[in-house]
């Protein structure tokens, strides 16, 4: 036998070994990724994500978006209807002037427009901060296609604090995240933001990579290589990388103090992972709030004295007295 022969009784060993069955196995798991990938993060028509109750048949959600709601009307008088464009993309959202100089941002998960943010207003217009909410892009009123996880998003909350601060003459702020909003909120405080005292973070996770594995999981879904494939197709239509744009290398750079709101019961939301975030935020004012009750992103609902009591104290900790409430 030549040398020659045996090369190619070698590579068609590993073809037959390797090759094939990858070929194989990406012929099965790419079509659900695609379906995967495009369920939650494609904006394929305008009632898809739209200023609506995203959750209906979930009885506690629909209570919170009613809520919301009723607090929006009660507050119409006071609302106005601003808009930026960033990256081409035209993106609306709702100011609530109460006349002050504080304003606090409230930012939803996925699949949420400004409407859901409602429901998280009240603690913050009793401390007498203005309350901004926000169609994320692809989201609500909102332009865009794709949902990129935070990441492009956080770039379009920084044009809103300037908004705010240009238009409306607010001179500090607070923002508060829940779900993809807390990594939006972790990426910001590790920026030096004009005016940015706090964040708070309900629900924060360490990656959107662990997130989509976790939830694939809990769904009782194989993770691999589907989670892989969801995460490459994410990076090829956005320039979106969630192995590298994480928000547990954030946390490390934070700047201001950061409120940890986070459920015992979270299966979105890891306990584990909401003590690493802890753990490796060096600013001295942090704090951590444990819920032994309540599903992710559904703290507040769960646990509402508790909830508002430990947002004001650490927010009013944090503040400067304008004086102007």
């Amino acid at each position: 036998m030549t040398s020659a022969t045996v090369i190619i009784i070698i590579i068609a060993a590993i073809v037959v070994l390797f090759i094939i069955p990858i070929i194989a196995m990406l012929f099965i798991t790419l079509p659900i990724a695609k379906k995967q990938y495009t369920d939650s993060f494609v904006r394929t028509s305008p009632e898809k994500w739209a200023r609506c109750n995203s959750c209906p048949e979930n009885e506690e959600h629909t209570v919170m978006f009613n809520a919301g709601i009723r607090w929006a009307d009660e507050n119409r008088q006071f609302c106005k209807d601003v808009t930026i464009t960033n990256d081409g993309l035209r993106l609306y959202g709702e100011f609530f002037d109460f006349g002050s100089k504080k304003s606090a941002v409230i930012l939803s998960g996925r699949a949420e427009s400004l409407q859901h943010a409602y429901y998280f207003a009240q603690p913050y217009k009793e401390l007498g901060y203005n309350i901004l909410v926000i169609d994320g892009r692809a989201h609500g009123l909102s332009e865009g296609k794709y949902n990129c996880v935070g990441i492009k998003e956080s770039r379009d909350v920084e044009m809103w604090i300037d908004l705010l601060r240009k238009d409306f003459g607010s001179t500090q702020f607070v923002i508060h995240g829940i779900c993809i909003g807390s990594s939006i909120a972790i990426r910001l405080a590790a920026k030096d933001i004009d005016g940015l005292k706090s964040v708070v973070v309900e629900g924060p996770y360490i990656s959107f990579y662990n997130v989509i594995k976790q939830r694939t999981k809990n769904g009782g879904h194989p993770t691999f290589p589907v989670v892989e494939e969801m995460s490459l197709l994410l990076y090829f239509k956005t320039g979106v990388n969630i192995f590298t744009e994480k928000p547990i290398r954030y946390i490390k750079q934070s700047r201001i103090p950061v409120l940890f709101l986070c459920g015992r019961e979270d299966i979105s939301s890891l306990p584990k992972n909401c003590e690493k975030l802890y753990a490796l935020c060096p600013h001295p004012e942090k704090e951590i709030v444990w819920f032994d009750h309540g599903a992710h992103s559904h703290l507040r609902i769960a646990n509402t004295a508790e909830y508002d009591a430990a947002v004001k104290e650490f927010i009013t900790k944090h503040e400067e007295d304008t004086n102007n409430v």
